[in-house]
């Protein structure tokens, strides 16, 4: 067996012992001249080649194994008896790698019309992507990339942005979530983890950021004005209202930046 450092070998096919061999439902075509045959966990796939060639590490694949294969030896994933076996990744992030994958072809080449289908949702396009950036399809990532920045909420960005080393997006999304009305739900605190946590406490904390969750209405007679908590300056000698001393985007920004700048720890 033939390992390649992006988890992609070439194998032979599974014994009877092994699971049944099924062909994907959508991406297995029958009437093309030049296919592949991947094989993904007990799942066959059988697409256009020229799909994979965008990518520089099948490019380098198909070309290496070329050369080293006799004029006897079929070329690997040319038959369905020696599909090229991908291991390290599941069918169904593959699934939305091909999805995409056609749907980019359709959109980019066909500019006078507005798309032929929707834009990939979320849900596709996070699995695509990190197939994506892993196999080096350069151009697909740069066609994923603004749709990710436009449907991921903030939490989800800054996810996105560590896993793929997105810098730049990692502090307009702490910014933006520092600034919300609304507390981190437990979903959220546990996809940014304890530092993020920490993180968005703490700057709130400093920038008395509070929503509207923190007002309490007077009592007396049925007032409904609200009443907010106040503290007391001694420099000025008044009172304040905790909404009257938020700190500024660009003071949020950059206590954010620092701590990113420090390995996304405070620094003590």
């Amino acid at each position: 067996m033939e390992t390649w450092s992006t988890s992609i070998s070439s194998t032979a096919h599974p014994t009877s012992d092994s699971a049944p061999i099924v062909k994907h439902p959508k991406f297995f075509f029958d009437n093309t001249l030049i296919v592949i045959q991947v094989q993904i966990e007990n799942v066959l796939f059988n697409v256009h080649k020229y799909q994979l060639l965008k990518s520089e590490t099948f490019a380098d694949m198909f070309a290496i194994a070329e050369k080293s294969r006799s004029d006897t030896e079929p070329s690997e994933g040319s038959t369905i008896d020696s599909p090229i076996e991908l291991n390290g990744v599941s069918a169904s992030d593959f699934e939305s790698l091909l999805t995409v994958l056609y749907a980019s072809d359709c959109i980019m080449f066909t500019s006078h019309l507005s798309s032929c289908q929707p834009e990939p949702e979320a849900s596709l396009i996070i699995p695509a992507f990190r197939l994506t950036n892993m196999w080096n399809f350069s151009n697909l990532r740069a066609y994923l990339m603004p749709l990710a920045e436009k449907v991921l909420d903030d939490v989800d960005k800054i996810v996105f942005a560590q896993e793929f080393h997105i810098d730049s997006w990692v502090v307009p999304a702490y910014t933006r979530i520092c600034q919300r009305s609304e507390p981190l739900n437990s979903k959220e605190a546990a996809k940014i983890g304890l530092e993020g946590v920490l993180l968005v406490s703490r700057i709130r904390e400093e920038g008395h950021i509070y929503g509207a969750s923190s007002q309490r209405n007077c009592i007396q007679g049925g007032c409904p004005m609200p009443l907010q908590p106040r503290f007391y300056c001694t420099q000025c000698g008044r009172y304040h209202g905790l909404n009257e001393i938020k700190l500024s985007d660009e003071a949020i920004a950059e206590k954010i930046r620092v701590w990113v700048q420090n390995g996304y720890n405070f620094a003590e």
